[in-house]
């Protein structure tokens, strides 16, 4: 029997180890899958401004171009003006009222219009010549910026296999925890370990947070219940306080329901405290609103936002990620105070 529970022993260590070391996998291939798409997402809006600016700058040219037509026709028609005003014929300047010194004061202002003239077209001509070199330098930034994203692209798929490797690793962390007891070990183990980073959070200086609220003169989050942003919008799949039907275990937060890369916002402004890969909670980021109150955004697929970035209610924070290992696809949220979770739908501004 002793021989017995030394073999049973070292299969149970070697089982620990194995599911620490699929933890330890998961946990990088979600931070490099964030990595590229946060990458990704930059570029894109990168690209889009180029465009926009590309755009705004043919439409000045065409203008330019308008004005320097427009001029060059008003040009041409001074001259001719000035070429018939200036060679008169002698029997015109006899029969005619007009004093050849007046003929002749109109002709030097005829030719002062002129060079004033020829100065604006020379303006222009630079002024069209400065638009031809930002357009230049744009397009070479744009092929550029092109050129990255063909690459970004390329580690898109490099990222779909790692988002395979993910699922497989899921697959076998699933495995591992099939049975009901094991599953409820995890849950307790997962939530212990949430527990243990809200308290390193709230042990963490607060003076920054209370200064930039301070500065910024903002409602405080306590004011804000019944009027905070969804961070998502979609349908909710497990309601706080509900069982997760693994012995008294019931749900801290809420699961909303949304499809992989759905933008994921801040529900009030705070600081971002946590923003990294957490058993159990998948890409977890967490704002610090003040007055120990904090917000938690879990499953995420891309963080779009580090530890230490201050953050504005409605500001774009994350992307939804893919199904987690608990069998919900969507966003994650709780609320806390003090380290203690509160009911998130009594914060929420109702639905629209």
């Amino acid at each position: 029997m002793q021989s017995e529970i030394q073999t049973l022993d070292k299969n149970l260590a070697k089982s620990k180890a194995s599911k620490q070391e699929l933890y330890q996998q998961l946990k990088q291939q979600s931070r490099s899958i964030s990595k590229l798409n946060r990458q990704l997402v930059t570029l894109e809006k990168e690209l889009k401004q180029k465009a926009k600016e590309l755009i705004l700058l043919g439409q000045k040219q065409s203008s330019q171009q308008q004005s320097h037509t427009q001029q060059i026709d008003a040009l041409f028609n001074q001259i001719r003006t000035a070429y018939i005003q200036s060679q008169p014929s002698y029997i015109k300047i006899l029969l005619s009222q007009n004093n050849p010194a007046t003929l002749a004061r109109s002709t030097t202002y005829y030719r002062y219009f002129h060079q004033a003239r020829q100065q604006q077209l020379a303006e222009l001509e630079q002024s069209l010549s400065n638009l031809t070199e930002q357009q230049k330098q744009l397009f070479s930034t744009q092929k550029v910026q092109q050129q990255l994203h063909k690459q970004q692209q390329q580690q898109q798929l490099a990222l779909q296999q790692q988002t395979q490797q993910r699922q497989s690793t899921l697959a076998l962390l699933e495995t591992k925890i099939s049975s009901q007891d094991a599953q409820l070990v995890s849950l307790r183990e997962e939530e212990q370990s949430l527990h243990n980073l809200l308290q390193s959070l709230n042990a963490a200086p607060k003076s920054k947070v209370i200064e930039q609220k301070a500065a910024t003169k903002q409602k405080s989050f306590s004011k804000r219940r019944g009027a905070l942003t969804w961070p998502v919008k979609g349908k909710l799949l497990a309601r706080y306080g509900s069982s997760r039907n693994l012995g008294k275990l019931t749900w801290k937060g809420i699961m909303i329901a949304a499809p992989t890369g759905k933008d994921i916002v801040a529900s009030a402004p705070g600081k971002v405290v946590f923003a990294d890969w957490l058993r159990g909670f998948g890409l977890l980021m967490i704002i610090d609103h003040g007055d120990q109150y904090m917000t938690l955004y879990g499953n995420n697929e891309t963080l779009l936002r580090q530890a230490g970035d201050n953050v504005s209610a409605g500001e774009l924070i994350a992307q939804s990620g893919v199904q987690s290992m608990h069998k919900h696809a969507g966003l994650y949220f709780e609320i806390r105070h003090k380290g203690s979770p509160t009911n998130p739908l009594r914060w929420l501004s109702k639905k629209s």
